[in-house]
């Protein structure tokens, strides 16, 4: 009889060879002679009835067994016939959601079992999944894709996986890599110890401390320490833990001071604990007027301060004086220092200028940590005052 109907286009159908195959009623696996990849390719037929694939037979031992779910009788007549490849042309049948198996041991497949969802399974597992206008790797699956081989947009992204790599762990934002990259962005943040610096240390970026970028940049020689700048009254401008005789040997303090009122009596007294040491151990303090005939004042021993200046006319007074501390270098309890002043002078309508010299010691085993300078007669209206200490070689 001529076949009729479309023609087919691919495929074949082959009869198995299960002759040597034993129906006794008891046994239910048998070997097809070949090797399948599914059980819906396998026609077969039980005394004349066409069996179910996967409810009355299913496929063992990698597709190179069937199994029927119940045991052929003795004298069975079966036969198995083999469809592969595609038959009756290209396929353009609705699924709906049955596996559609692609290897030969029936591991490797698609399937939509979720609806709007085409899933990818390989090697029993499923890896990838398909959902509207996305694809996803799923857990403990990868995608890898070769070094030029990913593109954003119409951009080819160039990097190699070891150069992305370096982004591993990075939590910087884009403002701060851009200020790396030669950001031209200034601000008026105060720089302050305990801030760091990034240093470029033979081609290593490294962060360092800005007391180690002092240090270095200040090298031996005077190092700025500390400073008091202000318009507001004070009576007391005091220094507390600045001392630091292991770093420095001696100390410059430069100011300049303007008094509220005239006749300014300015002393000077060492700090220690955030206190003034004023025990009458300050001998010699005293000062010498230059540049205008004066009085000079030989001061006193043993008195509870050092006195700068004492002149009922003094208005402004500016200030240079070197600090030497106990333990700064050895001077065993002697805490010395010396002074050389301008002072604006202000009497009877008439404006006049004095320099000063003047020295002084104070004999005690405490070693300071600070100091302070003390308008005695009324308050700082403005001051400035700068302390820098000299760095030991």
């Amino acid at each position: 009889m001529a076949y009729i109907g479309k023609s087919i286009e691919s495929g074949t159908f082959s009869v198995l060879d299960t002759s040597g195959n034993t129906y006794n009623g008891s046994n239910t696996t048998f070997s097809l002679g070949t090797q399948v990849g599914s059980a819906a390719q396998l026609l077969v037929s039980h005394d004349g009835v066409i069996q179910k694939p996967g409810t009355d037979y299913s496929l063992a031992s990698g597709g190179t067994q069937i199994t029927f779910s119940t045991a052929p009788a003795s004298g069975a007549s079966i036969f198995i016939v083999e469809i592969s490849g595609a038959v009756g042309g290209p396929l353009d049948a609705d699924l709906n959601g049955t596996e559609l198996i692609l290897d030969g041991d029936g591991d490797t497949s698609l399937h939509a079992s979720t609806d709007d969802q085409i899933d990818v399974k390989i090697a029993g597992a499923d890896d990838f999944k398909f959902t509207a206008n996305t694809f996803t790797a799923n857990s403990g699956s990868s995608i890898v894709v070769p070094d030029g081989g990913l593109t954003f947009g119409s951009t080819a992204i160039s990097s190699t996986a070891a150069e992305l790599n370096i982004l591993d762990g990075v939590t910087a934002t884009a403002a701060e890599i851009n200020l790396i990259d030669g950001g031209t962005a200034r601000g008026t943040t105060a720089i302050a110890d305990g801030d760091g610096v990034l240093i470029n240390d033979a081609g290593t970026m490294r962060m360092t401390s800005v007391q180690t970028l002092k240090t270095y940049i200040g090298g031996a020689g005077l190092q700025f320490i500390s400073k008091l700048e202000s318009s507001s009254d004070e009576d007391i401008l005091a220094f507390d833990s600045i001392i630091d005789n292991t770093t420095y040997s001696a100390y410059k303090v430069i100011a300049t001071l303007k008094s509220a009122g005239n006749g300014a009596d300015i002393d000077f007294r060492w700090r220690d604990g955030g206190s003034a040491l004023t025990s009458s151990n300050y001998s010699n303090a005293n000062f010498e007027y230059q540049a205008e005939l004066g009085t000079a004042n030989t001061g006193n021993t043993n008195i509870a301060h050092a006195n700068i200046a004492s002149d009922g006319s003094t208005r402004t007074m500016s200030l240079e004086m070197t600090l030497t501390p106990a333990g700064s270098i050895g001077n065993m309890g002697l805490s010395t220092g010396h002074w050389r002043a301008h002072i604006d002078k202000y009497n009877s309508n008439t404006r006049k200028a004095r320099v000063m010299i003047g020295a002084f010691y104070y004999v005690n085993s405490t070693v300071p940590d600070g100091f302070e300078i003390v308008n005695q007669t009324s308050n700082f209206e403005d001051y400035e005052v700068f302390v820098y200490g000299m760095v030991k070689a």
